[in-house]
């Protein structure tokens, strides 16, 4: 398998960027151009040794301005939390966003 593993990660990496075009694709079918500011980075990581890894990343990003990056930077900064499914709450998952799932 391992004599495939370079032809497979191409054929990620071209779907990676067929799912970005789509994006794009939405954005403008309902005209939301100016509405819209996104960020996509989808990295893979490749071991250079027990400490360090190199990553090959693919990036699509529909920003016009350093303060729109900004924008984005900081809500996955303040987003992003550790997932550790041992304490997955779905009620805190939902909280403020006015669904119930009893």
């Amino acid at each position: 398998m391992d004599k495939y593993k370079g032809m497979e990660q191409e054929g990620f990496w071209f779907e990676m960027q067929e799912l970005a075009h789509s994006f794009s694709d939405v954005i403008k079918k309902y005209g939301m151009e100016d509405q819209v500011i996104s960020a996509i980075v989808v990295g893979v990581l490749e071991p250079v040794d027990e400490e360090t890894s190199n990553m090959r990343a693919f990036f699509y990003y529909n920003l016009e301005t350093q303060e729109e990056l900004d924008v984005v930077k900081d809500f996955m900064t303040n987003s992003y939390s550790p997932s550790d499914d041992d304490d997955f709450d779905i009620d805190g998952l939902l909280d403020g966003l006015g669904i119930s799932l009893n």
